[in-house]
């Protein structure tokens, strides 16, 4: 291996996800940027997570409208769905990620295509597919942002054809006639709600007794019955036999009364977590210190434990989203480049899943206020209160507001229903701003918008608060 003198620059940043923006602001800003990236710039996200995931379910939901159509009293028949311009559609897209991140750097950033590897605190090598050392990068700031990978498999299944959210994607062949899911988290709910709208024949199977475990236990509730509707859900399953006999997979299941089940399928996709992406990185020629969990740990500042080393995104383990990413990034351009001192802002952090039916929180959950013993009244309300509403024909849809008797302050927001993740941003607005919960009823509300669902829910609140008071 060649001895090569380290480069230096002010600042290297190892992973060319949401981090690559970072590089472009500080080459832009006159700093000399060392940009790492060992696969697509880009990162999970555009390539294999989230647009390319959203892009399908785009096609799923309208192919669920036509089969819903009854509902609204429309005759209305689904003759096929064209599934491999589809998957041409989102490839393509998919294709065109990493020429357009890289189009976009300016001069004084340079990139390098290959595997970052710490070789003492300030110093990175970089190497090429084969581990052979093709650079060494040197800098006083460090952005460590190499995000996180699908929990694998079982070695015992490693030699299968089995898919997980990488392997998905790009989307290779036709969708098969038939898909076992296993895991109920975000990635598996999507996954699952697409290929069963396409026609795929999708079993969902989970360890425990619900969905989305995070979620607040009266919307998982909603959730996991309307779910159900599309997509067959087998709760308290755990795989103990995984056989694959060149076309099909035969799964078994142990369940919780000690009987087995057994599913056939073309497919089978794990959806079991993800895990970092710090085991290759050289951490222990450093300084720098992971948790149980294998994250890099990170103060209020995203430094982790070497001086003016820091991180960005799912490797510090806080919050694994793409817009807490991008949160991050924010928080370490205006800290790097502007000289901002205040910790970062995780006050309040919202997630969406975009499944049939769609779901959106941000703050706790009634479970954990209980658990806290923190105060709180809760106002749940179904979306009759908008005629928007009521003309989808749905039922279920609910908005959920948890807030706290003495300041009126929101201390979770929850939503089930169409367009959830675009109506919570008006309680992310408020939140960020004013948290008080009686500012909703005296901002002029659009008739009948959805957003009427939340004068609604404000109310039952303030009168809770103010009934007790009295």
């Amino acid at each position: 291996m060649e001895n090569f003198p380290a480069k230096s620059f002010d600042i290297i940043i190892v992973g060319g996800g949401r981090a690559a923006d970072l590089a472009n602001v500080a080459a832009n800003a006159g700093k000399t940027v060392a940009l790492i990236e060992r696969d697509r710039l880009g990162g999970t996200c555009p390539n294999r997570g989230c647009v390319p995931s959203k892009l399908l379910i785009g096609h799923s939901e309208v192919a669920r409208r036509v089969r819903e159509a009854g509902r609204h009293h429309i005759d209305a028949t689904l003759h096929g769905i064209d599934s491999q311009k589809i998957f041409d559609e989102v490839n393509a897209w998919i294709a065109s990620v990493d020429g357009r991140y890289e189009s976009r750097m300016p001069e004084k950033a340079t990139l390098y295509r290959g595997h970052g590897k710490f070789l003492s605190n300030k110093v990175v090598a970089v190497e090429n597919l084969q581990g052979e050392e093709i650079a060494r990068l040197t800098a006083e700031t460090i952005v460590i942002a190499t995000g996180t990978r699908p929990r694998p498999a079982p070695e015992t299944y490693a030699a299968m054809p089995v898919w997980t959210s990488d392997s998905i994607f790009p989307l290779k062949e036709n969708p098969p006639k038939s898909l076992t899911v296993i895991g109920g988290g975000f990635i598996g709910c999507e996954l699952a709600a697409f290929f069963s709208a396409i026609g795929t024949e999708t079993n969902l199977y989970v360890r425990k007794d619900t969905l989305l475990p995070k979620t607040d236990g009266e919307i998982a509730d909603i959730f996991k019955k309307e779910f159900s509707t599309h997509t067959p859900v087998h709760y308290h399953s755990n795989l103990t036999v995984l056989e694959y006999d060149g076309s099909q997979f035969t799964a078994t299941f142990s369940q919780a009364d000690g009987s087995q089940h057994i599913r056939q399928s073309e497919r089978i996709l794990f959806a079991t977590g993800r895990i970092p992406n710090s085991d290759t990185l050289g951490l222990e020629n450093t300084d720098i210190q992971l948790d149980r969990r294998g994250f890099i740990l990170t103060d209020d500042y995203q430094c982790s434990t070497v001086d003016a080393i820091y991180t960005a995104g799912d490797i510090a383990g806080k919050h694994i989203l793409r817009h807490m990413a991008s949160h991050d990034v924010y928080y370490l351009r205006q800290k790097l480049l502007e000289g901002a001192e205040e910790p970062i802002d995780y006050n309040q952090v919202p997630y969406a899943v975009f499944t049939e039916p769609e779901l959106a929180s941000v703050g706790q959950t009634e479970e954990q206020l209980q658990n806290e013993g923190t105060p709180y009244v809760s106002a749940v309300r179904n979306w009759r209160a908008s005629a928007r509403a009521m003309a989808s024909k749905l039922k279920y849809p609910r908005v959920k507001l948890l807030v706290c008797p003495q300041s009126y302050a929101i201390l979770g927001c929850h939503l089930i229903g169409p367009d959830s993740s675009t109506l919570i941003h008006q309680m992310l607005m408020l939140i960020h701003l004013k948290n008080d919960v009686r500012e909703i009823p005296k901002m002029i509300h659009i008739h009948p918008a959805l957003p009427e669902i939340f004068v609604d829910a404000a109310n039952t609140a303030i009168q809770q608060i103010q009934e007790h008071e009295a």
